[in-house]
């Protein structure tokens, strides 16, 4: 039994928890970072998309078995690799998905709604968005809009629609990064294409949604660090000190996309590459700076 719950921690995924980070998003940009009671609340509702996650990403695996096999760093899993049976992993599928939604509608109504529309989401993807060229992207990235905004309900603040669209356009940055790098690895390698939409695409196809997502991104996100209503807002006119900070990081993960060939796992460079964590702390540091204490 402990072997079996090892293979399903592991099933959870905790690394990918780093996604649901975009929950605090709310908290620091709604001035209350340092308001103990919406700490908990945004602590809860990032434990609540934790459970989701997991319980998704695991039903995720049960349905992409056969594929998961044939795939060079997936077939490793504890579902392919056989460690563990399906039924045991659809319970814990199950409970998790479960665990989560009835937390959520506990902690806020709102929340609760945002955690089902989530799972449904994600269930439709996992079963037949999946399979459909370009709304594969839009849905996965719609998992860190819907992060973002759980953060606010939660809290009962409002966030810029600003910032909001660069959560999405960051978001879609990403997921389409991912795809490249998978297509290419195929590509590259001349291995079985395991994912059946990456057929319908072309890495210079999205190579050319990467310019397109990285541009609209520093375009949103400058408008609104230089937007009259933020300097209102946050009592500062400063919020354009943070702006290298992402420029540096959209060129470094592009960098690292498309000339060191990462990128098809996100949460990894997040953890691993040391340019990239320096910059992200920085920027972290310089916002709350100049949002609490400029």
């Amino acid at each position: 039994m402990t072997k079996y719950i090892s293979a399903i921690i592991r099933s959870a995924r905790p690394i990918q928890w780093i996604k649901n980070s975009f929950v605090f998003a709310g908290l620091v940009f709604s001035q209350e970072f340092f308001n103990l009671q919406k700490v908990k609340l945004s602590l809860e509702a990032f434990t609540v998309f934790c459970l989701l996650a997991s319980g998704i990403y695991i039903f995720n695996d049960i349905v992409d078995l056969p594929r998961d096999r044939l795939h060079p760093t997936k077939r490793f899993r504890p579902l392919p690799a056989g460690e563990i049976p399906v039924w045991f992993a659809a319970i814990f599928s199950a409970a998790f998905i479960i665990i989560g939604l009835v937390w959520g509608f506990h902690i806020n109504t709102n929340l609760g709604i945002i955690g089902a529309v989530y799972i449904g989401l994600q269930i439709l993807y996992s079963l037949f968005l999946k399979n459909l060229v370009i709304v594969d992207i839009l849905v996965v990235a719609s998992g860190f809009l819907l992060r973002a905004a759980a953060g606010t309900v939660v809290l009962n603040v409002v966030i810029s629609s600003w910032l909001l669209l660069c959560t999405s356009l960051l978001a879609l940055f990403l997921v389409t990064a991912k795809r490249r790098q998978e297509l290419a690895r195929i590509k590259d390698n001349n291995s079985p294409f395991t994912r059946k939409v990456l057929t319908k695409y072309s890495v210079r196809f999205l190579d050319e949604l990467l310019n397109i997502e990285v541009a609209a991104t520093i375009t949103s996100y400058s408008l609104y660090v230089f937007a009259p209503e933020t300097a209102q807002r946050f009592g500062t006119p400063y919020m354009w000190l943070s702006l290298p900070f992402v420029l540096y990081g959209l060129f470094r993960y592009l960098y690292l996309v498309k000339v060191a060939g990462k990128g098809e796992s996100p949460e990894k460079i997040v953890v691993t590459d040391v340019p990239f964590i320096i910059n992200l702390l920085l920027w972290v540091a310089c916002v709350i700076i100049i949002i609490y204490f400029v």
